[in-house]
C-alpha cells in the first residue's frame, strides 16, 4: 500500500491543496498584525485624550488654590495698611498726604499701588516730588519734598514762584509770606523757558542771593520789589519809601559793596533818609538823587 504509486491527479490535487494551505497561513499572518497595530494607536490616542484631561484638571486646581489665595489676601486684616510714615512735611499736612494719596480710608497693602499713589500726590500744590513705596505686611512710607519759594511773580496776580523759577501756585487770600515781588515777567514767557527767559530768571536769582546776604537797608526782606527788563536790566525797590535803586545786569556783589561806601557816607551827612534814587550802573561811581 505504500508501495503504491499516486496517481497524477492525486498529486495535483495534493499540491493544489498544500499551496492552499500555505496561502491560508499567509492570510492569517497579517490580520493579527494590523489588528495589534490598531489597538497600539488607540491605545496613544487614549493616552493622549487622557493626559490633556489631567492638564485640564491640574489647570482648573490651581486656578483655583490661586483665586482663593487671591480672595484671602485681598480681604484678610493682616495685611490691611496699618503704618504710614511721611517725612519731608511743612507746608503740607497729613491728612492731605493720606486723602490724595487713598490713605484716609481702610486699604490692603496687595491693592495698593504705589506708583498710582505718587501720581496722586503730583497733584499738591506745594509739592515738588514724593516717593511712595510699601513694606509687607502693613507699612506704607511716603517721602516728600516741598516746592521752596524764594519769590513771588507778578503775572496778573501773584503766584509763587519755585528755586527754579517756576510758578507753582497762585498766592491765596490771607497768605503773606513776606517775599519780594519780581514784575516785567508775564505768564507766558515763564511758562515758554526761553533763552532770554532762562537768562534773566537766572539774573533775578543772583541778585536775590546777594540781597539775601546783607544785613542793612537792603536786605531780602526789606525789598518789595524787583522789575525785570530785558533791555534796562534789574530794579530794585525797598520797602522803606519805595526808594528806587537801578542795578542793571551783572556784578551785583561789586555795585552793592560800592553802595555800602555811599550809604556809609550818606547815612553821616544825614542826607540817606531822603534818598528817592540809587543808580548802580555807572561804575565807579553811584548817582544819587533826594526825594
Amino acid at each position: 500500500m505504500n508501495g503504491r504509486k499516486r496517481s497524477p491527479a492525486s498529486e495535483r490535487r495534493a499540491s493544489s491543496s498544500i499551496r492552499l494551505s500555505r496561502g491560508g497561513r499567509a492570510v492569517g499572518g497579517r490580520a493579527p498584525r494590523a489588528f495589534g497595530l490598531g489597538l497600539k494607536i488607540l491605545g496613544r490616542g487614549l493616552a493622549a485624550v487622557f493626559g490633556a484631561v489631567l492638564a485640564v484638571l491640574a489647570l482648573a486646581l490651581v486656578s483655583v488654590f490661586l483665586l482663593v489665595g487671591y480672595l484671602y489676601v485681598s480681604k484678610s486684616d493682616y495685611f490691611a495698611v496699618k503704618k504710614v510714615n511721611i517725612s519731608g512735611l511743612s507746608r503740607i499736612s497729613r491728612d492731605e498726604i493720606l486723602a490724595a494719596a487713598g490713605l484716609d480710608h481702610p486699604v490692603n497693602i496687595w491693592l495698593f499701588d504705589s506708583d498710582q499713589a505718587a501720581l496722586a500726590l503730583s497733584s499738591l500744590s506745594w509739592l515738588d516730588t514724593a516717593r511712595v513705596s510699601k513694606a509687607m505686611p502693613d507699612t506704607v512710607t511716603i517721602d516728600i519734598v516741598e516746592h521752596r519759594p524764594g519769590i513771588l511773580a507778578s503775572l496778573g496776580r501773584l503766584y509763587y514762584l519755585n528755586d527754579e523759577g517756576r510758578p507753582f501756585k497762585a498766592l491765596e487770600p490771607g497768605e503773606n509770606p513776606n517775599l519780594v515781588i519780581v514784575s516785567g515777567l508775564t505768564e507766558d514767557e515763564l511758562l515758554s523757558r526761553s533763552p532770554g527767559v532762562v537768562t534773566g530768571l537766572s539774573e533775578i536769582f543772583s541778585l536775590v542771593e546777594v540781597l539775601a546776604a546783607r544785613q542793612d537797608e537792603f536786605r531780602l526782606d526789606l525789598i518789595s520789589e524787583i522789575n525785570y527788563d530785558a533791555v534796562r536790566g534789574l530794579t530794585v525797590f525797598a520797602r522803606r519809601g519805595e526808594l528806587e535803586v537801578k542795578v542793571g545786569f551783572g556784578a551785583y556783589e561789586e555795585k552793592f559793596r560800592r553802595l555800602n561806601r555811599v550809604e556809609a557816607h550818606l547815612k553821616q551827612r544825614g542826607q540817606f533818609e531822603d534818598l528817592a534814587y540809587i543808580n548802580l550802573e555807572a561804575s565807579p561811581r553811584v548817582i544819587v538823587r533826594p526825594g
